[in-house]
């Protein structure tokens, strides 16, 4: 099943409970990793919770592809529904994920993290066949136009600070290449705005600038966590 574009908001809220396997993919790797956390938590409060969290790699799965549904289906010792989450998903995880969805036992919700995949991928077609009742497809791509100026301006809202439409449209120029990067540079204005505080143009020129441009691997790999010069 595809979710539409529409409905994602709705279902990160309150997935459908007959899924059992969500597939998040798409080029913007950031937004992959935002919407699987917000499924994550309708599940489990914690996501660093041992007893209810399982984290598998796609190359734990290759020798032994019975283990996805394995973990779907145990029960955690503490009570509660858990969530097992697979990233860097691909082709080689196809079979298990083909065995959980032939079969799923259990409660447990699969989340699945992949990046961008074509209308040929084994993996998206897996998911997004007709007749497919227990597992779920969302496309993640890039914020544009009014759709990021929207992210940016509810960003600063929620963080209490108020940006002026210039600042808002000159930052959705320079910045929607990936979610997480956007919202790291929001957050930092917001820091220097203040609760409160107002963002103007010069505000937006003078602290992303040519930063914008980076992508986030760049940062951290630089050491760069959001601080101020």
């Amino acid at each position: 099943m595809k979710i539409e574009t529409r409905a994602i908001p709705g279902f990160l809220k309150k997935p459908d409970p007959a899924i059992r396997a969500i597939l998040l993919y798409g080029p913007d790797a950031g937004l992959v990793r935002e919407r699987a956390e917000a499924l994550g938590k309708t599940v489990v409060a914690d996501l660093t919770d041992p007893f209810r969290v399982a984290d598998l790699s796609p190359d734990s799965l290759k020798d032994d592809p019975a283990r996805l549904a394995d973990e779907a289906a145990s029960i955690s010792m503490m009570g509660g529904r858990r969530l097992i989450r697979l990233r860097g998903a691909g082709a080689e995880s196809v079979v298990a994920i083909k065995n959980l969805l032939d079969d799923p036992k259990g409660d447990g919700l699969v989340v699945i993290e992949a990046g961008e995949l074509d209308t040929k991928s084994a993996l998206r077609k897996l998911f997004e066949a007709q007749g497919t009742k227990n597992g779920a497809a969302l496309a993640c791509y890039r914020d544009e136009g009014a759709s990021l100026a929207k992210t940016i301006a509810d960003q600063f809202s929620a963080e209490g600070v108020k940006a002026t439409g210039e600042a808002v449209e000159w930052l959705a120029g320079r910045l929607g290449s990936d979610r997480a990067i956007t919202r790291s540079e929001i957050s930092k204005l917001a820091l220097y705005a203040g609760k409160g505080g107002t963002i103007a143009l010069d505000d937006a020129r003078g602290l992303i600038g040519d930063s914008a441009d980076l992508d986030l691997d760049d940062r951290r790999s630089s050491g760069d966590r959001g601080e101020f010069d």
